[in-house]
């Protein structure tokens, strides 16, 4: 019996794209407030550049979108001759501004009612891999529970993200259905972790492992009732 249903949430529930724009300004707007001597070195290259050398040096750490982040900020004052106390501090500030804005997320347009509906008959969760707090959106009503890679120290597709998820809720995975737009993260994933996927495939692109899908929320009611008459 199907008693929980877990979403991706960027680009399954919203579009990231304009809040990370603005969360990226606002960070690098603080630390040029803060250090207007290096503003001019806070270059797309210097940044892309030390990103580049810290997934060399510690690769794992992709899958953690917010200390990736940090490091990178820390990293890159370190070698602009900033103290590394006094980097630190102002990373950890500089990311505050980034959260001040990551949540102002541009919904699409059938979220809203979707989830709504699915509330009614269904647990909610949301399990992902950004930094995005859902509960800090007009979404968060919906959902019992979310899990951020970048707080548990697992990521999609690995499955102990997902294990950790129905233990915290109280459910089996044989219970849920997962819904996402990444075909490795979320489909791939779900399939690891012995949960139905439903892949959201909004540019209808080649569904090469045949499992379910949606390219649009509004079909998500519909597909999982004709699933759990399937399974």
């Amino acid at each position: 019996m199907i008693t929980t249903l877990s979403f991706d949430l960027d680009d399954t529930l919203w579009d990231p794209r304009p809040a990370l724009m603005a969360a990226d300004k606002a960070q690098w707007q603080t630390l040029s407030e803060r250090y207007p001597h290096l503003e001019q070195r806070f270059t797309r290259d210097v940044i892309f550049g030390c990103r580049k050398q810290l997934l060399s040096d510690k690769p794992t750490i992709i899958g953690d979108v917010t200390a990736l982040r940090l490091e990178v900020m820390y990293r890159l004052l370190v070698e602009l001759a900033v103290d590394p106390l006094e980097a630190q501090e102002a990373a950890e500030a500089a990311f505050s501004a980034f959260m001040s804005k990551r949540n102002d997320v541009d919904l699409f347009a059938d979220t809203s009612s979707v989830l709504d509906t699915l509330a009614k008959s269904y647990t909610l969760v949301a399990i992902t891999n950004g930094n995005a707090d859902v509960f800090q959106t007009d979404i968060g009503l919906y959902f019992d529970l979310a899990i951020r890679a970048d707080e548990v120290g697992i990521a999609k597709p690995a499955r102990g993200i997902f294990d950790l998820t129905w233990k915290k809720i109280g459910c089996c995975a044989s219970e849920v259905i997962h819904i996402g737009d990444s075909v490795e993260n979320d489909v791939q994933g779900a399939i690891n972790a012995g949960v139905i996927p439903i892949w959201y495939n909004p540019e209808g692109s080649i569904n090469q492992l045949g499992v379910s899908e949606i390219r649009g929320l509004s079909e998500l009611p519909t597909l999982i009732d004709s699933l759990i008459k399937k399974y």
